[in-house]
């Protein structure tokens, strides 16, 4: 081999592995690199054989050494990128291999017929095991290096598949450093069958050499030097494609040549072959290629897809974790995950709808849904426009599953409290009953029964008159009990006339101005109900926190519904919690079916709308 090469193949590990060794004092892969720069410059430096008795005995030992020449190399992929075997299942992988080196090397040391062919005919200066023994070892031992080595290409791809962010861009600078591997070894083939054997595979052998080493310190050192995404999804691209170009040309010009005898057609049907082949080709190969490097973030259309999918098939109350998954799958990244940050019916502030985090910082964007955040999507790694656009895009569509979720919580929370509710009014209702009504009954037949064994008609006039009022106090608990159940304003005038008369009882800093239609046609009871409540709670806010001085209540029988909207020129919901007045406005119009919200107005001020479907059950 070339002295510049051999220098070159050893001096460049060397350097790296001491450059690595300062720079990550605790990564084996810098003293490797330095033994393999060791290795290579022994076994390549020094080419013949030896005429003196101690270099007899080293060539007989050394038979098998050139094992050498890449197991630091393999033991480093095994290694790459925390200085850690990925598993117990690896460390003792290579611990079976690191003993079929031994064996092989014990084993060759006994060649006899090798160490002859070598050295002009002489024996072995050193008695060795027997021949079967020594045959045995090297055997077994070979197959184990064998496995050492493919089995280096099997441990890259398990991490690669278990990797994300940093930890899969140093894998990635390996995967392009390795690719020299092939490349050698093609060059190597077309420079002896085709060109009779020169330079060119002498060259290609020295990229390995240099290649392999600087990839493997840029991957430990400088892994964000450039984006090795980008050029190893190309190398995989163009290198296959112009080696499938080359067989194929050469393949048909062969054959034509071989069948009609003219080389010219041959050569003409070839680049016709591969003038119509090579874009399609390189087409789906590029595609395969950067799904394979970037993730879906070339192809839209698919990680959504994918989200759908992972949605779908998600447990209810795992939605987030499978779109979070999702997310970090399409984008081949790590760090992905869902954060609530606001409220349903809180609006974004202007402009906040982009990806913010600088680079090298973790990426925010806002998930909108109607103008509202219902949530922010969270990756804790840098990504370039591509991975931000579809990051963008893949907000959208989680937003709308994100806030289904929530309707659907808010939808199970409200049947609980109104399933609640019902329970407490009805213990309500008998314990007034129980404790109220009952025993004032129970007074009054005592008090008859009092009243009738008195001889005296004075006597039994005052306890008639008694039982009278005793009657008048039960009947008016009773109308109390009617009147929480219904209020008696909606039955005796109307509700729209009612909301006026609550609004009257409520005038003061605030002038009330209740409108509505002047026939208001026949209602469900309970949508007269729900709309006089939300319509008096929201009322009822007004004067009590608003700080208005006008508020107007209007009623609207439209599209198969009743909408009740109320609002004022206060100072507006601004970001306050519902509090419970809110709450039980909605859970109200949820309980028919409606919807109820609470929106600053454009002008200042707060409009609370309650949506409410008359097709509830009968009409009042």
């Amino acid at each position: 081999m070339q002295p510049v090469l051999v220098a070159a193949g050893a001096a460049v590990p060397i350097v790296i592995g001491v450059l690595v060794v300062r720079g990550r004092a605790r990564h084996p892969a810098g003293w490797l690199l330095i033994a393999h720069g060791a290795a290579f410059f022994v076994l390549l430096a020094f080419p013949g054989t030896a005429t003196t008795p101690a270099g007899r005995v080293a060539d007989q030992l050394g038979q098998g050494l050139w094992v050498l020449l890449f197991l630091f190399l393999v033991l480093v992929a095994y290694l790459l990128p925390d200085g850690r075997f990925g598993s117990r299942f690896w460390r003792w992988w290579v611990r079976g291999g690191l003993a079929g080196v031994v064996a092989f090397v014990v084993g060759a040391a006994g060649d006899r017929e090798g160490y002859a062919a070598a050295h002009a005919g002489a024996a072995p200066p050193l008695p060795w095991l027997p021949a079967p023994v020594s045959g045995l070892l090297g055997a077994a031992g070979l197959v184990l290096v064998a496995l050492l080595v493919f089995g280096s290409v099997a441990a890259v791809w398990w991490r690669l598949r278990r990797a994300r962010d940093d930890e899969r861009l140093q894998l990635l600078w390996l995967v392009w450093g390795a690719l020299t591997i092939p490349v050698t070894l093609l060059t190597g083939w077309v420079d002896h069958f085709l060109l009779g054997g020169g330079r060119l595979f002498a060259a290609a052998l020295g990229l390995v050499a240099v290649g392999l080493p600087v990839t493997i310190g840029i991957a430990i050192l400088r892994h964000r030097l450039f984006d090795i995404r980008l050029v190893l999804s190309r190398t995989l691209t163009y290198l296959p494609l112009v080696a499938a170009v080359v067989a194929v040309y050469a393949l048909l010009l062969f054959g034509t040549d071989r069948l009609v005898g003219n080389g010219t057609a041959g050569g003409l049907l070839a680049v016709g072959v591969v003038a119509v082949a090579v874009h399609p080709a390189q087409s789906v190969l590029r595609a395969r290629i950067e799904r394979w490097v970037y993730g879906l973030r070339a192809d839209p259309r698919a990680a959504l897809q994918l989200l759908a999918a992972r949605a779908e098939a998600a447990d209810p109350d795992g939605l987030r974790v499978a779109v979070a998954a999702a997310v970090a799958d399409a984008l081949r990244v790590d760090g992905v995950r869902l954060v609530d940050t606001a409220q349903p019916g809180d609006t974004a502030p202007s402009g906040d709808t982009a990806p913010s985090g600088g680079a090298g910082e973790a990426v925010r964007v806002p998930m909108m849904h109607r103008g509202a955040r219902v949530g922010v999507l969270e990756v804790a790694a840098p990504l370039d426009r591509a991975a931000l656009d579809l990051l963008g895009d893949l907000a959208r569509y989680a937003a709308i599953l994100v806030r289904a979720e929530q309707l659907n919580d808010e939808l199970r929370d409200s049947r609980a409290r109104i399933v609640a509710g019902r329970e407490e009014e009805r213990r309500r209702l008998r314990r007034d009953l129980h404790d109220g009504v009952g025993p004032a009954l129970a007074a009054v037949v005592l008090k008859l029964d009092a009243t009738q064994s008195r001889p005296d008609a004075e006597q039994r006039n005052a306890l008639i008159a008694e039982t009278r009022d005793e009657v008048r106090a039960a009947i008016a608990e009773v109308r109390r009990l009617v009147d929480d159940l219904r209020p008696p304003a909606i039955d005796e005038v109307g509700l729209l006339d009612a909301l006026r008369q609550r609004a009257a009882s409520l005038s003061g800093t605030v002038a009330f101005e209740v409108t509505g239609p002047g026939d208001v046609p026949a209602l469900p009871a309970a949508v007269e109900v729900a709309a006089y409540r939300i319509a008096s709670e929201a009322m009822t806010n007004v004067v009590r926190h608003a700080a208005a001085a006008r508020c107007r209540v209007r009623l609207e029988v439209a599209g198969g519904g009743l909408r009740v909207s109320v609002e004022d020129n206060g100072r507006g919901p601004g970001r306050a919690a519902p509090g419970v007045g809110w709450t039980s406005m909605r859970d109200r119009a949820a309980e028919l079916g409606g919807t109820c919200t609470v929106a600053p107005r454009p002008e200042g001020g707060t409009l609370v709308r309650a949506e409410l479907p008359l097709a509830v059950g009968g009409t009042a």
